[in-house]
């Protein structure tokens, strides 16, 4: 076996200079013996500011939260009392003004002497925080995000478990209405207003407060230390109406819905805690005329409804468990039926038979709303088609079908709309599609083109609700509608209520001068009928006239029609 190579000091201190890592060697006394060019770099004036001896240096040891080091803390003097250090990490500020770099320590006592090496580190910090800052904060408005915010809720729960009359308020806030400002504006100007609106959050409720982005529109402030529930409610107030005053350049307003949901006693979990708040978020926008609700355990319960609702609706509609309701839309002057409005209705095993209002807005909100929709269009001319055949008095009805938003925002609507009659044999000039205001301005620019091509078909279109949006006049001229369907608050009391009998006496004068029908909706008395009347307004719908009908109860009544005009006597004329 061949003897080991011995190398001189000379070859030793050659490779110790040409490492990247400073290496300081040191006395017992603290007394350079050796550093290496990378120590000489990264240590200007020497090793006193390690802990050795020597003159003042240039530079600063500071902990990982960038205070000073007391002398007995320096690592070059902790390694002459003995400890082992190992990747101990430090902050160097070096200079004036400092600059900072990040060091791993490794030292020990070796053979009487101290040996410390320390690796500049700052590229590794500085991606850890680049990694940091995109796992924890919000990209736009550089806001803690989702991630972090929980994870602050965590902690002030934990740090209330020891005061528990700490008073702590969680606040989620949601835009009104944002997506119109994306569309309509562009995405910049929305950006823009979401930056300055986190800026006027964060001076609102101060640095001892957290604030955060939770993503899209929804802002969160944790408002802790609090001197009284009042006071939250106070402040939330004064941030609802911050949030209302006018944006940038464009000068944007919006509203905002605000859930408060008290903390500390009540939650162990940050993720309850903000469930909640969001849950109160949620009945405001259920409730436009509220600014903010404080969270209570009733909403939780609705809130747990709404998804059962939603689980149970998507296997609703492959389990075949909605139905088809179908309400007479008749001539005025004699009460004859003109046709139908088909009516969702649906069938829960367990909760008997549910009205629109128990699951639309659930549907709208998931994104049902979409396949639910082309199922009612579907059955509601696969049913007519059917009756066609059984009745003939009924060859001349139509049915009315709503038509939601989202479904327009999909591709090849008017194909599919195509493809349906095909299948179903139903004419096109007997199918009437109603549409709300939302669904015209959401799609104000493109909806044009497509409802041109709908009406091409033979369909005919509807206004539903007309009158209670503040762009229904604008928007009659733009759009190629048949019909306009009069919202059931105008029907209300309008024999007792000028203004209102003057409205709808406008509306029905607008609808002659466009060439448009009209029908009213909600008609529910006697009185409705002789004033829609008197004012020659042409359809009707409504209780008065008739209840949405199950199919079964539309065919009794189309069979005793039959069974009384085959009872009347035949009139021979004279030749």
């Amino acid at each position: 076996m061949s003897q080991p190579l011995c190398l001189d000091a000379e070859i030793y201190l050659a490779v110790l200079s040409a490492l990247p890592d400073a290496v300081v060697v040191a006395d017992l006394g603290g007394a350079l013996l050796f550093c290496n060019a990378a120590a000489e770099t990264l240590l200007p004036g020497g090793i006193a500011g390690l802990g050795g001896s020597g003159d003042r240096p240039d530079y600063q040891v500071l902990d990982q939260q960038q205070w000073p080091l007391v002398p007995s803390e320096l690592p070059l003097g902790r390694v002459l009392a003995g400890q082992h250090l190992h990747n101990e990490e430090f902050i160097l500020a070096v200079g004036h003004p400092h600059q900072t770099h990040w060091v791993a320590c490794s030292g020990s006592l070796s053979s009487g002497m101290a040996l410390l090496t320390l690796r500049d580190i700052s590229a590794a910090k500085q991606q850890e925080a680049s990694l940091v800052q995109q796992a924890f904060y919000d990209p736009l408005t550089g806001l803690p995000n989702r991630h972090l915010f929980v994870d602050r809720l965590g902690q002030a729960l934990a740090c209330a478990q020891d005061n528990p009359q700490r008073v702590m308020a969680l606040l989620v806030i949601g835009l009104e209405r944002f997506k119109l400002i994306n569309d309509n504006l562009g995405h910049q100007v929305g950006d823009e207003m979401l930056v300055e609106l986190g800026t006027r959050l964060q001076a609102q409720v101060g640095p001892d407060n957290a604030v955060a982005r939770l993503g899209g529109d929804e802002f969160a402030i944790l408002l802790d230390n609090l001197t009284s529930y009042a006071s939250a409610i106070a402040l939330t107030e004064t941030i609802h109406a911050m949030v209302q005053q006018p944006f940038g350049l464009q000068q944007v307003s919006v509203n905002a819905s605000i859930g408060v949901a008290f903390g500390a006693k009540t939650y162990q979990s940050a993720f309850d805690w903000l469930r909640d708040a969001d849950a109160a978020m949620d009945q405001v926008k259920d409730h436009p005329d509220r600014a903010w609700q404080v969270f209570d355990s009733s909403l939780r319960v609705q809130k747990d409804l709404r998804l059962q609702t939603e689980v149970d609706l998507r296997q609703a509609i492959d389990r075949g468990e909605l139905r088809l309701h179908y309400q007479p839309i008749v001539t005025i002057s004699n009460e004859e039926i003109r046709g139908f409005e088909a009516l969702v209705r649906w069938q829960h095993p367990t909760r008997g038979l549910l009205m629109p209002g128990e699951f639309i807005d659930v549907a709208e909100a998931s994104g049902l709303i979409i396949p639910l929709g082309w199922w009612v269009l579907t059955e509601a001319c696969r049913q007519m088609q059917v009756w066609t055949e059984q009745y003939p008095a009924m060859a001349e009805f139509t049915v009315s079908v709503n038509m939601s938003s989202k479904q327009f925002s999909q591709q090849h609507l008017v194909e599919k709309i195509q493809k349906i009659l095909l299948n179903t044999g139903f004419v096109a000039n007997r199918l009437k599609i109603e549409l709300t205001e939302g669904v015209l301005i959401d799609h104000s620019d493109s909806i044009i083109a497509t409802l041109q091509q709908i009406r091409a078909l033979g369909i005919k279109l509807l206004v539903d609700d007309f009158g209670t949006g503040y762009s229904s006049l604008s928007y009659l001229h733009r759009f190629p509608f048949d019909c306009l369907k009069i919202d059931r608050s105008f029907i209300e009391n309008a024999d007792q209520d000028f203004e209102k009998l003057e409205i709808l006496q406008s509306v029905v004068r607008l609808a002659w001068n466009l060439g448009l029908d009209v029908v009213a909706e909600g008609v529910e008395t006697s009185r409705h009928h002789a004033q829609l009347k008197a004012l020659r307004c042409e359809l009707g719908q409504g209780y008065l006239y008739s209840r949405p009908l199950a199919p079964d109860a539309v065919e009794a009544m189309m069979a005793k029609k039959a069974a009384l005009l085959s009872d009347l006597p035949t009139v021979t004329r004279p030749a």
